[in-house]
């Protein structure tokens, strides 16, 4: 007699479900204040986790936007318990050198110097960095000295600006 193990059934990446749940939360504070959500970070430190929010708007953020967004967004979450255990909450602006976290943020930096962190590597390489190109729905093409790398969104970690300082070459 052969038994046989149900196969598993994958089970959904609980630190992307609360990212999804934080940002659900996060929006209408943000968007009520007359800001973007340009993105979220849910970061398990043990016991604690860290919880990060990224606003944005034409012209910058402001010390007071971002102490504004926090005041409003912690009650919120201490009420709904979302996150299992204690957590700390930083609200800021993505900066010069600015992670994306959806495909479609990508457009508006085309001919910009971007830097990303593979999930695996690809031709034994997980780190690139090279000029955003083109970005198309899920997929992207830097020149990376001279040479266009084509990625699609799912083989990226973790994609970043990277700032340039001085003048613009032409």
């Amino acid at each position: 007699m052969s038994t046989h193990s149900p196969i598993p059934t994958p089970r959904p990446d609980r630190h992307a479900q609360l990212r999804r749940r934080l940002e659900e939360l996060a929006a209408p504070v943000v968007y009520g204040l007359g800001l973007r959500l340009w993105g979220l970070e849910y970061i398990p430190l043990g016991r604690k986790a860290l919880v990060r929010i990224y606003i944005d708007e034409e012209e910058g953020v402001t010390v007071d936007q971002c102490v504004m967004v926090s005041r409003q967004l912690g009650p919120a979450l201490e009420v709904e318990e979302t996150l299992p255990g204690s957590f700390t909450l930083e609200v800021s602006s993505p900066g010069l050198e600015r992670q994306f976290f959806h495909p479609k943020q990508l457009q508006a930096y085309l001919n910009r110097l971007v830097h990303a962190r593979l999930k695996e590597p690809l031709e034994g390489r997980k780190s690139l960095q090279g000029i955003l190109i083109r970005a198309e729905g899920e997929c992207l093409v830097l020149d990376e000295a001279g040479q266009e790398i084509s990625l699609s969104w799912d083989q990226i970690k973790k994609i970043h600006l990277v700032h340039v300082f001085g003048p613009k070459a032409s």
